[in-house]
């Protein structure tokens, strides 16, 4: 593992500064940040996937030879190389919490392998029920549970694992045959979705604290369409998407109590659009068609606008992936590590 410091001070100054200072949730337009590669060619590419209320992030870099590596950036623009565990050739972070535990995947044995990273950057493969091969971690609460998915023969199967190292299955208590879980909030409720075999596309979930599953439904109603969700927060509002009667995907959010809203669009209505992440101001994050047909990243506020997020300057899109508490925003602008800040 290695740590990367880049000339990008200024910038990265600015970043720390209106971060202590705060963020507003409204309607300001957000300043896209460039940070930091494992490399001197912005070229090379990569993502940010989390950010935590600390202001540090984690996704993934290229390194020089074209490899891609799963790394952290600190609040101050600092990259940390997390690296390839056990002689793996790629790796990645999709989840993070606020203790600055990542969870991924790296490669190995012909398929992907559910990681976790502690804060000191040291890497552990997730254990895995018997007959199940592989998967990804996809989220990590602040109390250390993390959710994601394996694979057991053809069929995706939706896991837990708690801090304890127990790994349950929760694909049999959806009533599925397969099932994906994607989000966890810190009262330990999930969303995912799952599917009986029988259904063309999979239902939204929600994984309940007493033991039950709850069917979120979709924009079209009546068992129409389908849906998936990608994070949840404290107050159980959950996003996703879904496909409306139009046949395009459109960004959605569901209330506690199981309500489904069409977020606003940012150009044509029509338009495909999903919200990946939402913190527990309710402000929501994610990627919609821009008036100018840009695909971009999307912030969805408090009062029901929507912000695009923009780009960095000599690229051509973006997209958003998850925000903190503080409304930091976290994810890429065609390939380049993004923070967008304000």
């Amino acid at each position: 593992m290695r740590s990367t410091s880049m000339s990008i001070g200024a910038v990265t100054a600015l970043a720390a500064s209106l971060l202590a200072a705060g963020t507003a949730a409204a309607a300001t337009q957000p300043q896209p940040v460039e940070l930091p590669h494992l490399t001197s060619n912005p070229a090379d590419g990569g993502g940010v996937r989390a950010v935590n209320d600390a202001g540090e992030a984690g996704g993934t870099a290229r390194t020089a030879d074209g490899a891609v590596h799963a790394v952290r950036w600190d609040a101050s623009g600092r990259i940390t190389d997390l690296g390839t565990a056990y002689g793996s050739a790629w790796s990645s972070v999709w989840g993070m919490n606020n203790a600055g535990v990542a969870v991924g995947a790296h490669d190995g044995g012909g398929h992907q392998n559910p990681t976790r990273w502690a804060p000191d950057g040291t890497p552990s493969d997730l254990p895995l029920p018997a007959g199940a091969v592989g998967g990804q971690a996809l989220a990590v609460n602040n109390s250390g549970v993390i959710v994601g998915w394996t694979k057991v023969g053809a069929d995706d199967h939706a896991l837990r694992w708690d801090p304890n190292g127990t790994v349950t299955d929760l694909t049999a208590a959806a009533g599925a045959t397969r099932a994906d879980a994607f989000g966890i909030n810190d009262a330990g409720v999930i969303v995912g979705s799952a599917e009986d075999g029988k259904a063309e596309f999979g239902d939204a979930v929600r994984w309940n604290l007493d033991g039950t599953v709850t069917s979120l439904g979709t924009l079209q109603g009546n068992g129409k369409g389908y849906a998936t969700p990608s994070g949840i927060n404290a107050a159980g509002t959950v996003v996703g998407q879904s496909n409306g009667a139009d046949g395009h995907s459109h960004a959605v959010a569901w209330t506690a109590d199981g309500k489904i809203t069409q977020l606003a669009a940012l150009g044509d209505p029509h338009a495909d659009s999903r919200a990946t992440a939402v913190n527990d101001a309710g402000v929501i994050v994610g990627t919609g068609q821009a008036a100018d047909f840009y695909q971009v990243g999307a912030r969805w506020n408090t009062d029901g606008t929507v912000t695009d997020l923009r780009f960095l300057p000599g690229r051509a899109g973006s997209a958003a992936y998850d925000v903190n508490s503080a409304g930091l925003i976290g994810g890429d602008c065609n390939a380049v590590p993004t923070k967008w800040i304000g």
